[in-house]
């Protein structure tokens, strides 16, 4: 079932994001790259994982070339998901703590050349298996045609710290900026909305739908790849059973297939793009559709909202002052509490999944 799971979900991430407009504002083409690489690996060389365990090794005896060619295929897709995933939470960091660098880095073209170079670099790290620093072969253990693990320890401890556990620490790391960012932010903004309940508790709720959010998609890269670059380095001597092999190359390969339930379950505006396309609209909730409006103060207060079941949209100030004598809110400047340049007008956090 995960091959046609993946195989549907990346295409429906495809699709939505090209064609339902709205549903993503950054970061837009490393989520599609992400989807390509994800679904090279569940359409192409899942169902060849497949294939190999019921025909087994001797079906490939005369089909060497296209052994190689699955190995291959799904190292190269799997090093560019790590590089997209890498990607998306750069723009994501850019993005929400550096927001004056974000349109001068993440131009339409350096964000096509940053894709194109995504596959590029990940052939690279991959290539060396065809000049003998690793390999490609039909793997007893996994079943599968898959790179050789145990050929070279200098290029399997280069596979598990450096193209798998190097993304994790940057995304690790970036994603603490972000959620320090998101936090300091906030409660600047609570000094001022005591008053308010409601708005806080509309505050409030932004927060876990974006930390929801943004833990998901790291916490499935941890789940689905730690426990394989951990054995790859620990087992190069082959001691694992053939199940301890086959659980955790399963589990790797279940990342290409796990991205869409995570959008769709965690971003509202995901799930009614997915409606949209499947000529469900009816079954979008009010939930799913965010109804904003707002008047932006020109002197830098924080933007009045009023909505349904909203997406916070503030405005941050410039200025130092920190009350009025109307009692009006007025926002102090975050960035000097964060380290971080200020908000754009009509920013929202939750702008991309």
């Amino acid at each position: 079932m995960a091959p046609q799971i993946g195989s549907f979900g990346n295409v429906l991430i495809l699709l939505v994001m090209t064609l339902v407009r709205g549903t993503q504002r950054t970061g837009k083409a490393f989520v599609i790259n992400l989807a390509l690489a994800d679904l090279c690996v569940a359409a192409i060389a899942d169902p060849m994982c497949v294939t190999a365990v019921i025909k087994g090794e001797a079906w490939f005896n005369d089909k060497v070339w296209l052994c190689e060619a699955v190995a291959s295929m799904c190292l190269t897709a799997c090093f560019c998901a790590f590089l997209s995933l890498t990607l998306a939470t750069l723009n994501r960091f850019v993005f929400i703590c550096h927001n004056n660098w974000y349109e001068r880095l993440f131009t339409k073209f350096t964000c096509v050349a940053a894709c194109v170079g995504s596959w590029v670099v990940a052939f690279f790290f991959e290539f060396p298996n065809f000049l003998g620093w690793g390999g490609h072969y039909f793997d007893k253990k996994n079943h599968q045609c898959i790179w050789n693990r145990t050929n070279s320890f200098s290029y399997t401890l280069l596979v598990s710290a450096g193209l798998i556990g190097g993304p994790l620490t940057f995304m690790l790391l970036s994603h603490i900026l972000i959620f320090r960012r998101i936090y300091r932010t906030k409660m600047s903004l609570y000094v001022f909305e005591e008053k308010d309940p409601t708005n806080k508790r509309k505050l409030w709720q932004e927060i876990l739908r974006t930390s929801r959010m943004l833990l998901g998609i790291f916490c499935v890269f941890v789940v689905c790849w730690t426990p394989y670059s951990v054995v790859i380095v620990l087992d190069f001597s082959q001691r694992l059973s053939v199940e301890a092999h086959l659980f955790v190359t399963m589990l790797a390969h279940m990342h290409s297939s796990s991205n869409c339930l995570v959008y769709f379950i965690i971003n509202p505006s995901f799930r009614k793009g997915v409606f949209r396309i499947l000529g469900l609209s009816k079954c979008v909730t009010s939930g799913d559709i965010s109804s904003t409006t707002y008047t932006e103060s020109r002197g830098g207060d924080i933007t009045k909202i009023s909505d349904s079941k909203s997406v916070l949209r503030t405005t941050v100030s410039a200025s130092s002052s920190s009350s009025n004598l109307t009692g009006k809110p007025t926002a102090l400047d975050p960035s000097k509490s964060s380290g971080c340049e200020e908000l754009p007008p009509g920013f929202s956090y939750l702008d991309s999944p």
